[in-house]
């Protein structure tokens, strides 16, 4: 058997990986131990920049129409259990709402598409399914991963099926470790993680009930939190939903009651059909490296997190299509072997910002609990007194878990050794806002043009240099140039006052990620000024 990319892995950052493989044109085959996609929920969140990613991979329409109804709310609700009263409630708009809202804005603040609420177990079968549809990709279930060697001219990796221990070897130029926090293909590198390992042991409790009052006492809500029982995570807006508590010292996860768990949250007795319970580690850790040789790792094989804030397939995303274009670039002849290189630089600082802006979401959570009672009543003036405080308290400290767009879209390259900074160019370290921007390194602002043309669907799929001066400006002389990297390189014209007012300069030069690698108000005296930035990349 023989491919010239071999994923081990088949979760979503596994499978947007081949569908970036699949967009540049590359053969990859993907190795997935399960016979099928997982049965655990795991994630439930897909954000704003995920959704962008997967809107230049053509899934991102499937998604929407997958995911939770558009209408429903994104409310975070705080509770002691679901039969006393409200504490209170984070009010978040539906994704129609939020993408209502914001065509009417249209200030550059905000994702082009809003993040939706979709479970791991819908959007798995998903991306298989439109990975089956394409001609550059090789799903194989049952499969898993035993050990690889490499050497100057591939990678060859042995496989057994699971079913029926049979082995095989497959050869590949590339191999990408896509399989988890316990990944063999990171193990077998000897890659080690720096962080923080298993902090709390969680028990999570996925279940199905149709007795929707006693779910929405207060209104539709996609989290109830409860600092005494848990979180419970509404994965459909139907019937679906995910206990994430815990176990006490005295607790055997392999004894204990999951129906007693999810009771105990409630507050009362109630039917509901148990399809899982799982006992998991929290964990805040990042890989001390990103790659050996022709070896590289993607995901939670490089990033564990602890859910709040819904980091972790996010970044795995975001890892994922940074990889696939690049290592494309390479294996297509026009990305020079340095540009391997800048996977691990720019990426594994995403990863560790992610990490403390995770670890900051937990410490805000137990904050809270510290001064939660074990019991509180619901009747009486003293009651809901002591109810106002709590409120007032959790206000205080907020909610950015679910309000940190500079984590989101706000991350950058700055300082990457293929973008172009000037000394000038500085970062955004709030983790709440993001502020649109061109700065070299960052995503640019998503905004509607005046034909109400998503701006990112006139970027190409390769390099984009947009011009919003095209009767002043003549990029003419750019192209030689280009055409002699052999790039794939697209021009676009920008005749859209407001656009060119957010994004400030008249020349803004797009990486196939969307990333600005330039930008400036004219044109260069030496033409060859972006020609030499993108040699940086092809290396010629």
């Amino acid at each position: 058997m023989n491919t010239q990319v071999l994923i081990i892995g088949g979760g979503p950052v596994g499978l947007t990986l081949s569908l970036a493989f699949a967009k540049f044109g590359v053969d990859c085959t993907v190795i997935e131990r399960n016979v099928s996609t997982t049965e655990h929920p795991k994630m439930d969140i897909t954000n704003g920049r995920s959704m962008e990613i997967f809107r230049m991979l053509g899934v991102a329409d499937q998604i929407n129409a997958a995911a939770v109804p558009s209408t429903i709310c994104h409310d975070v609700s705080w509770i002691h259990t679901l039969t006393d009263q409200e504490i209170y409630r984070f009010n978040y708009p539906s994704p129609y709402q939020a993408r209502k809202e914001y065509k009417k804005k249209n200030d550059g603040t905000q994702p082009m598409d809003p993040a939706v609420r979709i479970s791991q177990i819908v959007v798995e079968p998903l991306l298989r399914d439109a990975a089956k549809m394409l001609p550059h990709v090789t799903l194989r279930y049952g499969w898993k991963f035993l050990r690889l060697e490499q050497d100057e001219g591939g990678v060859t990796a042995w496989i057994e099926d699971s079913r029926t221990g049979e082995e095989k070897q497959i050869s590949s130029e590339y191999l990408v470790g896509c399989d988890g926090g316990n990944s063999r293909v990171r193990q077998g590198l000897g890659i080690g993680l720096s962080g923080d390992a298993k902090i709390r042991k969680r028990y999570s409790v996925h279940f199905i009930s149709h007795d929707k009052s006693t779910f929405e006492p207060f209104g539709p809500a996609w989290h109830y939190q409860s600092p005494v029982y848990g979180t419970l995570v509404s994965q459909d807006g139907k019937e679906r939903y995910t206990l994430h508590s815990f176990l006490t010292e005295d607790e055997d996860p392999k004894t204990v009651n999951p129906y007693d768990k999810v009771r105990a949250f409630v507050g009362k007795d109630f039917h509901f059909a148990l399809l899982q319970a799982i006992e998991w580690d929290n964990n805040l850790l990042v890989a001390d490296h990103y790659r050996d040789r022709r070896v590289l790792l993607a995901g939670d094989s490089t990033h564990q997190y602890i859910p709040t804030g819904g980091y972790g397939m996010n970044t795995g995303v975001g890892d994922a299509f940074d990889l696939g274009w690049k290592l494309s670039a390479v294996i297509n002849g026009w990305g020079g072997k340095n540009l391997l290189s800048s996977i691990e630089e720019e990426r594994r600082p995403i990863a560790i910002r992610n990490r403390e802006g995770s670890k900051r979401h937990t410490e805000a959570r137990i904050a809270i609990g510290e001064f939660w009672p074990k019991k509180l009543g619901d009747q009486g003036a003293d009651d809901d007194k002591q109810r106002s405080r709590l409120a007032d308290k959790i206000v205080e400290i907020g909610n950015a878990e679910n309000e940190s767009l500079g984590i989101e879209i706000g991350y950058s390259y700055l300082g990457s050794s293929i973008v172009c900074n000037e000394n000038t160019d500085k970062g955004q370290d709030d983790p709440l806002v993001y502020h649109p921007t061109t700065t070299p390194g960052f995503r640019p602002p998503a905004l509607f043009l005046n034909n109400r043309t998503p701006i990112f669907d006139i970027f190409g799929s390769g390099y984009t240099l947009l011009n919003f001066e095209p009767k002043a400006l003549d990029v003419s002389s750019f192209a030689l140039g280009v055409d002699q990297l052999n790039l794939p390189f697209t021009f676009v014209s920008v005749e859209d006052g407001h656009a060119r007012s957010i994004y400030g300069y008249s020349l803004v030069l797009l990486r196939p990620d969307q990333h600005v690698a330039w930008r400036s108000q004219k044109l260069p005296n030496d033409p060859a000024t972006i020609i030499r930035i993108l040699k940086k990349i092809s290396g010629n």
